[in-house]
């Protein structure tokens, strides 16, 4: 859960050398591993939260960028090497949960290798139709897919991915009756849906806010509360299907048996920085809310969602290895 409100405040209110007079601080530069290519939304992401550290504490943090196997390289540069404090992760569910849910040999165990720090951040997705779905929202859109007489196309950013199994969460839980097509990004997708030949698909809400050349049709999103940069776009639980969240989550993690003074310390400087107004700004415009935990909520919330992948993977044919 979000640190509550006077704690917050407490910790707003000390200055920046006291994180280097705690029980334990860095001797010399600390790397932030994301685990994607440059360019990319974590690595921005990524990026920010280093700037923003630097700033609310003095703190040099690096970014450094491991990508390959759907951001596996990057957990492992991290679940494998010292637990010194020194080498964080920028924590997504592909290099924790979903991977493990699938069933996918990796060089480390998220859960006995990795120790959680909090939760940053929570990004909805995006629910979007194509020309050819006659539904002005949800309702009509959740209704004409269960009575498809032929499976309705949908489209994911690949096999596995968050967006892949949220539809597959939906699919099994409102009986729709609609098929996989797996793309290598959204750019592809969007292009299919917009010409008819994906009736609807999963998306984050940066890829939509982002997309340029076409009108993506957005009928509803999947927080617990509506996203502030679509502020009339229902979620997809008030809309029509009661209870239904999804979300990207973006989380902090070191190696497991890292001294809980280093957990504490990097805990203190990434709640500081995400109070910046000006990172809440840019994050807000990149589609991301600040969702800062304690390490138990965050080390709860992955296994919330390491026992909601499996559930839905378990009757799917889903092989990456």
């Amino acid at each position: 859960m979000p640190l509550p409100r006077r704690a917050l405040l407490a910790s707003l209110a000390l200055p920046a050398p006291a994180l280097a007079q705690s029980a334990w601080s860095p001797d010399r530069p600390a790397r932030l591993v994301v685990p994607f290519a440059p360019g990319g939304s974590q690595d921005v992401l990524g990026r920010l939260f280093a700037q923003a550290v630097q700033a609310a504490t003095g703190q040099q943090l690096v970014v450094e960028n491991r990508a390959g196997a759907g951001g596996i390289l990057g957990g492992e540069a991290v679940a494998r090497g010292p637990a010194d404090g020194l080498s964080l992760l920028l924590a997504t569910a592909g290099q924790t949960t979903i991977p493990k849910a699938i069933g996918r040999r990796m060089p480390y165990d998220p859960g006995t290798d990795l120790a959680p720090v909090m939760q940053l951040l929570d990004s909805p997705v995006a629910l979007l139709a194509g020309p050819g779905v006659p539904a002005s929202d949800a309702a009509g859109l959740m209704a004409f897919a269960r009575a498809a007489p032929a499976p309705l196309p949908y489209a994911s950013t690949g096999t596995g991915t968050n967006t892949h199994l949220i539809m597959e969460d939906l699919k099994a839980r409102e009986r729709l009756n609609v098929e996989h097509v797996p793309y290598r990004g959204a750019a592809a997708a969007f292009n299919d849906l917009l010409a008819g030949r994906i009736a609807l698909m999963f998306v984050s809400v940066p890829s939509v806010l982002g997309f340029q050349g076409g009108a993506l049709r957005v009928v509803a999103t999947t927080g617990d509360r509506r996203f502030p940069s679509l502020p009339d776009m229902p979620t997809l639980a008030e809309a029509s299907v009661p209870g239904f969240t999804a979300s990207i989550w973006t989380g902090l993690s070191l190696r497991a048996g890292t001294p809980p003074a280093a957990i504490a310390f990097w805990h203190e400087a990434f709640t500081r920085a995400i109070q910046d107004v000006s990172l809440r700004n840019r994050l807000e415009g990149l589609g991301a809310t600040p969702a800062p935990t304690d390490p138990e909520a965050f080390g709860a919330m992955m296994r919330d969602d390491l026992a909601r992948w499996t559930r839905v993977v378990a009757p799917l044919a889903i092989s990456l290895d």
